[in-house]
């Protein structure tokens, strides 16, 4: 089922509903994402300005897959992004 994604709550109550559906403690699943149960408990609320990093976290010990929908063309720009870039050499250092 796909859900649309519009609002912090709609993540927080998603959250909540897998976590539920777990029979998952909060601070249990909080420990798990390797988050606090404060953090959890604002993010099931709703609360705007969490860490992206740690909610991406939350959802991965979830088992929930976060997908983007976007147009073919942007889609090919985005691949473009993606390529794997070598990392700049660096230059050898003079000797005294």
């Amino acid at each position: 089922m796909q859900i649309p994604i519009v609002q912090p709550i709609d993540i927080g109550n998603l959250i909540r509903a897998v976590r539920k559906a777990h029979s998952l403690r909060q601070d249990d699943a909080a420990g798990a994402a390797g988050v606090s149960d404060v953090f959890l408990g604002s993010l099931e609320k709703g609360a705007p300005g969490a860490r992206l990093d740690n909610v991406l976290k939350v959802l991965k010990e979830l088992g929930i897959a976060l997908y983007a929908d976007m147009p073919e063309s942007v889609a090919v720009h985005y691949a473009a992004l993606r390529q794997i870039k070598k990392p700049p050499m660096k230059k050898p250092r003079a000797s005294s």
